[in-house]
């Protein structure tokens, strides 16, 4: 259970860090890479939350879904190694590696003896980006959801979904 925790100390002490320092929320996680002075620490979080989880999520998957675990960490993994996204070449292995995490961890969990977590907490991130986006009249559609700063939100429903279910399985509470 170690590993699993400090998993989620990683990513929430870097994400919570880089959102206090500046202030804001950013528009994905992976954005904060480009606000920090010393950038290594994103690759450093990145790999090390994708390798602390890796054994626990992979210790409750049945031989059928054990691919997806494997895909999500390196997905995850291929993140923190290809950082700016800015780059035109770069960008191609850094959003491939993250289509890779959120898809293939989101197929996982719905696969999963605790599928119906996804049910809630996409509920949540889907309500709160109409709510987003229905506040404001005054700018067109488009601006409004990405205002919502979807692809934050995206990611952190993603990464609740993984963990709890994770905790939920490996605790036995279902």
């Amino acid at each position: 259970m170690i590993p699993i925790i400090l998993s989620i100390i990683t990513i929430i002490s870097y994400t919570l860090a880089v959102c206090l320092k500046n202030r804001e929320i950013p528009y994905s996680i992976s954005a904060t890479f480009y606000t920090l002075q010393h950038k290594f620490w994103f690759a450093v979080c990145m790999i090390a939350t994708s390798i602390f989880l890796f054994f626990p999520a992979l210790d409750i998957t049945t031989e059928n879904t054990q691919f997806l675990v494997f895909l999500s960490c390196i997905g995850l993994f291929g993140v923190g190694l290809a950082p700016d996204f800015k780059d035109k070449w770069i960008n191609k292995i850094h959003c491939t590696s993250a289509t890779i995490t959120i898809l293939c961890s989101q197929i996982w969990v719905l696969l999963s003896s605790t599928w119906w977590i996804l049910i809630p907490i996409w509920f949540i991130y889907i309500t709160y980006t109409i709510v987003g986006i229905t506040k404001s009249k005054n700018q067109k559609v488009i601006d409004r959801f990405i205002s919502t700063k979807p692809m934050f939100w995206c990611e952190i429903a993603a990464l609740v979904c993984t963990y709890a279910t994770v905790i939920l399985q490996k605790w036995g509470i279902y």
